[in-house]
This record gives C-alpha cells, sequence and structure tokens, in this order.
C-alpha cells in the first residue's frame, strides 16, 4: 500500500490602495515547479495614480512565487531520488 497524489499550491492575492482593489494577481504551481501566473489591473485610474505601491506589491508577490517554484522544484527532485533509491533497493 502506498500514498499517491500530487500536490499544487495556488496564491491569489491583491494590491489594496486602501480598501480598494488596484491589482489581482494569481498564480498556480504544479508539482512540476513550472508555474503559472496572471496579474490583473482592476482599476486603471488607481492604478495609474499608486503605480510605485502597486509594483512593490507585484515585485513582492513575484518574489514570493519564485521562492515557492524553487520550494517546489526542490522536494520534487528529492522525491525523485528517494523513488530512484527505493527502485534500487528492490532489484
Amino acid at each position: 500500500m502506498a500514498l499517491k497524489g500530487t500536490k499544487n499550491i495556488a496564491l491569489s492575492y491583491q494590491s489594496m490602495i486602501g480598501d480598494q482593489v488596484a491589482v489581482y494577481m494569481t498564480a498556480q504551481i504544479p508539482e512540476s515547479g513550472r508555474s503559472n501566473s496572471n496579474k490583473t489591473i482592476q482599476d486603471l485610474d488607481l492604478y495609474e495614480a499608486n503605480k510605485t505601491e502597486c509594483r512593490a506589491d507585484m515585485a513582492e508577490f513575484d518574489a514570493m512565487l519564485f521562492e515557492l517554484e524553487d520550494q517546489q522544484a526542490a522536494e520534487t527532485e528529492e522525491t525523485l531520488e528517494e523513488s530512484e533509491e527505493n527502485q534500487e533497493v528492490t532489484e
């Protein structure tokens, strides 16, 4: 008996100016580590008036995404190595 499955990470963040959403940011990180991310400017006028803050939030989101991608890729590599070691033992 073995536990088998996949691990996916989903991110959903907003760049807020006061209580208003300026930018939506989402990402999906599958087990392979190859992510898919999107940024959508929700309120163009709000974004234009607050570009510096919005861009700082987007940079923070990207940094978080890159860190999670690297962690996911490292975990996947460890799992593959363990699987190969287990296969060698059983042969």
